[in-house]
């Protein structure tokens, strides 16, 4: 058979077999080249993943290494504690081991207050009545009553007036618990200073180191306050945007360091597990290119060319946004925004201004040697104590009431009292008058002195025996002392004026008398 015989419609038959199959081998070749490439792809994608991995790796082990920063807050408590505290326990060692005991515990209590304080910071806040904020109260709590306790238990100790300083000024440490910590803490320094200056007073002369105590013990409230001031003006501060105080304040307190969680260990090659995905099927090779978007100068010739489709884009004005539709718009220039602009806080009030205290019941009890009268108010009777020769008295914010003190006593105290009477017939080291107003003490028999501190408008009254009596006042105004003069009782007016001259090196000073 001829190769003319082998034709369809005038091709023949075995050249149509050859270009079919330079065809197919054609497709082949091509097929093969696109797989290579995107296996190329594939592999150059899994490196990525790798080194992305690797860095990850690197970041979480640099964030393990790290330690987490404290807040601002936390880290002036600690410079607040290695300032003002660490030297209070240092001196304390050399003074008495009972005293060091009392001036750790102290310390202790600030370090669960660091804890409640540190917890704070990471949290949101939480009610000062809700169940977690007591239970988180309760470890600087029991410091406090075990400080207390060492002055109760030691009494008789030579070092008392240091147990009673420590045991009075800690419960300052309760600022935590109030709207307006900076005027609270003051309340129990005055308190600790009591004692404090009974130190100074004693041992002046022949304990540096007592003096170093006082002082430096004195000091803690200031900084404490100061601290405060800066850093809790109303109360603890806490973190709005914070997690669970709870959580936050089991951390704190534990004493292990809490784990860590490790990066997943990287898969080593060959080790068992599923295997890889399979790579993405080849691409079609017939697959149309996505068209580019015009870049450039190119880009700004596009958008002119849209036409009216230019403004598509555009917001559309409303009628009432129109100043040409609107008077009031030209009028104020200006066009009123859809949303309402928040109202600004109220400014806070002042933080100087104190809040009223929380009136307290009155108190009149024995305390082994120390009698305390407190909170007396408008006590229409008179309010006896039988004293004896040991005891000494502490009577505290009493206002317009009349307090008799009976036999021979030790010492007497008036502090922060106002429109109070006070009898006495004998007192063995003297009456001190501490920021009151408006008082009268009347010495029946006699008393050795009389000092009168930060004080206003008082009356002294003494007898023909007590005419001896030394009287010290120190930033006082408007005190008269009355003395007998026949059947009746002559005033005379403390000066408030003095004169002060530089006479060969030394400062003299002398009182101005006004004549007439």
């Amino acid at each position: 058979m001829s190769n003319e015989s082998f034709s369809i419609h005038g091709y023949n038959l075995v050249t149509l077999l050859k270009r079919l199959e330079a065809a197919a081998s054609r497709l082949e070749d091509v097929t093969i080249f696109q797989e290579n490439a995107v296996h190329s792809k594939t592999k150059q994608a899994g490196g990525a993943v790798t080194d992305g991995t690797d860095s990850q790796a690197g970041a979480d082990a640099k964030a393990i290494e790290e330690p987490e920063k404290e807040a601002p807050a936390i880290e002036a408590f600690d410079k607040f504690l290695e300032e003002y505290v660490t030297p209070f326990v240092e001196i304390s060692d050399k003074i008495d081991p009972l005293v060091a005991e009392q001036a750790k515990l102290f310390e202790k209590a600030l370090l669960e207050e660091r804890k409640f304080l540190q917890a704070a910071s990471k949290s949101a806040p939480v009610d000062a009545s809700s169940p977690v904020f007591q239970s988180a109260l309760a470890p600087i709590n029991e410091v406090i009553v075990k400080a207390v306790e060492v002055k109760d238990a030691n009494r008789t100790s030579k070092f008392f007036n240091n147990l009673n300083a420590v045991a009075e000024g800690i419960p300052a440490l309760g600022w935590i618990c109030v709207t307006t910590p900076v005027s609270y803490i003051p309340d129990y320094k005055d308190s600790a200073q009591f004692w404090s200056n009974r130190i100074l007073k004693e041992y002046k002369e022949s304990d540096p180191n007592q003096v170093k105590w006082a002082t430096t013990f004195i000091r803690i409230f200031d900084g404490l306050k100061n601290y405060v001031k800066e850093f809790h003006t109303t109360g603890p501060s806490w973190n709005a945007q914070g997690g669970s105080f709870e959580e936050n304040l089991a951390k704190a307190t534990s004493s292990a360091t809490p784990a860590v969680p490790s990066p997943p260990p990287t898969p080593v090659s060959g080790a068992g597990g599923p295997p890889p995905p399979p790579p993405p099927p080849p691409a079609s090779v017939f697959e149309a290119k996505e068209e580019q978007q015009p870049k450039g100068m190119n880009a700004v010739f596009s958008e002119l060319n849209k036409g009216e489709n230019i403004t598509a884009g555009l917001k559309k004005v409303d009628k009432s946004q129109m100043t040409h539709k609107n008077p009031e718009l030209r009028a104020s220039s200006a066009v009123p925004a859809k949303k309402s602009v928040p109202v600004p806080p109220k400014k806070p009030a002042s933080l100087s201004e104190k809040s009223p205290k929380e009136k307290k019941p009155p108190k009149k009890e024995l305390v082994d040697n120390k009698w305390m009268v407190a909170n007396f108010e408008n006590e229409s009777d008179i309010i006896t104590i039988d004293g004896e020769m040991q005891q000494s008295i502490f009577i505290a914010n009493c206002a317009s009431s009349i307090i008799q003190i009976k036999g021979k006593v030790n010492a007497i105290t008036l502090n922060e009292c106002t429109k109070v009477g006070l009898v006495v017939e004998k007192a063995i080291s003297g009456i001190d008058v501490i920021k009151s107003r408006n008082f009268e003490v009347q010495v029946t028999d006699s008393v050795p002195m009389i000092s009168i501190d930060q004080s206003e408008s008082g009356s002294l009254y003494l007898s023909a025996s007590s005419l001896d009596t030394e009287v010290f006042t120190s930033s006082t105004t408007s005190l008269n002392i009355n003395v007998p003069e026949s059947d009746d009782m002559k005033e005379l007016a403390v000066p408030e004026q003095f004169k002060h001259t530089v006479k060969n090196g030394k400062l003299v000073s002398t009182v101005v008398e006004h004549a007439g």
